[in-house]
């Protein structure tokens, strides 16, 4: 169903009012610092860096910000935070950006977890040093923590089994502290055991079918980190992780999420993000698999920055404050979406009878293809000139910022999947077979006439990532697809 584009306008249209969204997401909250260098300093020897970037990191935060952009109704961040002066200026910062850090656990006099990415221009390599002084969220205090959210007076337990006459309708069920609870695939240990704490909760107090429990496996999965895979209702996954199962994972994600289902539960839904080729969704319960090619946005025009000084380029690199470029939407049958590939990575659908023989027919295509084409980036060359310096160091931001493309994926999975087909049945524990579930890429009548179906949450998520990927910061991200037509009505 094409929707009309939007005309443009002086101020971002709003966004429309959709089902509530309020989520809790743990992880960690750190800085970044980045320099870029001519070279590696040798011992004792001084260098002066030709660009500076300071950023906010981690996953959960970043990605409650944009849903935060997207008008979620809450969005609250459990990590631990330092109780100096610059964590206290973090911590502003955030709520700012409409990411509450109310149960967030403040360790007095700390400081900020950061990282210091020193990249060289002569060798395009970079050294990452870490610093955290703070440790990470044990069970029993993220459980604390939450406890305002978790009050039994809240959700109280029925006292009585809940009887009714056969014609009657049943009671309504309870409310939820929450829609969506999401967590970085970190300690893994710690990760399992709140999932089994609050699964267990929601279950007694009846409302785990009305919040959905989702994991980001991260791009350096934690070892043993498949036992979580049980305990969600959708899984976030990435390149880097399947390729760290078996090499051959690595051209397509489809033979993998497969492999993925002996693990996952009967509800689950799998989503996988491949960088700059794309995503793909498989639905355990609807036995659906949809993947969609990268999202091409119109080549930015030539820069004389490049041939400018190395500090001049690194700032018009940086592109702060600029206006992104406006590019055609997906949503409104661009020819943007899937360019430059073919069928068989546009956005599709294979039924279950067909999913055995392309994952098939993919293992014996990889068997004799390890080209390991990796959308990171990872082995870009390095600069051939010293007048490519700033070139290598816009390419090695660029590599950096996958990661915030990532992140921008799951929010736009997150917001996209909310609009009526999570929480619920089929992606919800007990309703895998539930007989009114919608299908994927299909609509009905009434309330399911306005759902997103789930191809348009997938191709919705890699637009939102592939917009990120080719701009700098985060600012307008949202206001950016309304204006491409993704809000129309």
């Amino acid at each position: 169903m094409a929707m009309p584009r939007l005309r443009p306008a002086q101020t971002a249209p709003a966004l429309p009012p959709t089902r509530p969204l309020r989520v809790v997401a743990a992880g960690t909250l750190f800085l970044t610092h980045a320099l870029a260098l001519p070279s590696h300093p040798a011992p004792a020897q001084t260098v002066r860096a030709h660009a500076y970037s300071r950023a906010r990191g981690g996953s959960a935060p970043t990605v409650l910000a944009v849903l935060a952009q997207l008008r979620a109704d809450k969005c609250w961040l459990v990590a631990s935070l330092g109780g100096a002066p610059d964590a206290q200026a973090l911590a502003r910062e955030l709520d700012a950006d409409g990411v509450s850090t109310r149960f967030c656990k403040v360790w007095d006099g700390a400081g900020v977890p950061a990282a210091w990415v020193l990249h060289a221009g002569d060798t395009d390599s970079q050294a990452v040093i870490n610093h955290n002084p703070l440790p990470d969220i044990s069970h029993e205090e993220f459980v604390t923590l939450l406890g305002p959210l978790l009050v039994p007076e809240h959700y109280p337990a029925p006292d009585a089994p809940l009887a009714s006459p056969p014609l009657s309708p049943p009671p309504p069920p309870p409310g939820t502290p929450f829609e969506w609870l999401h967590f970085e695939g970190r300690s893994v240990k710690t990760t399992l055991h709140n999932l089994q704490g609050l699964d267990g909760l929601a279950r007694e107090r009846r409302w785990r079918a009305q919040c959905v429990f989702s994991v980001d496996v991260g791009r350096r999965a934690k070892q043993g980190i498949e036992a979580l895979i049980p305990h969600a209702d959708v899984l976030f996954l990435n390149r880097h992780y399947a390729q760290a199962q078996a090499p051959a994972y690595a051209s397509a994600p489809r033979a993998f999420l497969l492999a993925l289902t002996r693990l996952a539960p009967p509800h689950a839904l799998l989503v996988a993000y491949w960088g700059a080729d794309g995503a793909a969704a498989l639905s355990v319960p609807t036995r659906e698999y949809f993947q969609s090619s990268g999202w091409t946005g119109p080549s930015a025009p030539p820069s004389s920055a490049s041939a400018a000084s190395p500090s001049a380029a690194a700032v018009a690199a940086a592109g702060h404050g600029a206006e992104p470029e406006e590019a055609q939407s997906v949503r409104t049958g661009s020819g943007f979406w899937a360019a430059g590939h073919d069928s068989s990575h546009g956005s599709s659908a294979f039924s279950a009878a067909q999913l055995a023989a392309l994952a098939a027919r993919d293992r014996d295509r990889d068997r004799g293809d390890d080209s390991g084409d990796d959308s990171d980036g990872t082995e870009i060359a390095g600069a051939s000139s010293s007048g490519s310096r700033a070139h290598a160091h816009a390419q090695a931001q660029a590599r950096r910022d996958d990661a915030g493309a990532h992140d921008a994926f799951v929010a736009g999975m997150i917001y996209a999947l909310s609009r009526r087909l999570l929480p619920g049945a089929p992606y919800a524990p007990g309703l895998a077979g539930a007989a009114d579930a919608p299908s994927g890429g299909s609509s009905g009548g009434g309330e399911a006439s306005g759902r997103w179906r789930l191809d348009e949450c997938l191709r919705f998520a890699t637009e939102l990532a592939g917009r990120k990927a080719r701009r700098r910061g985060w600012d307008g991200l949202a206001e950016e697809m309304a204006r491409a037509g993704w809000f129309a009505e």
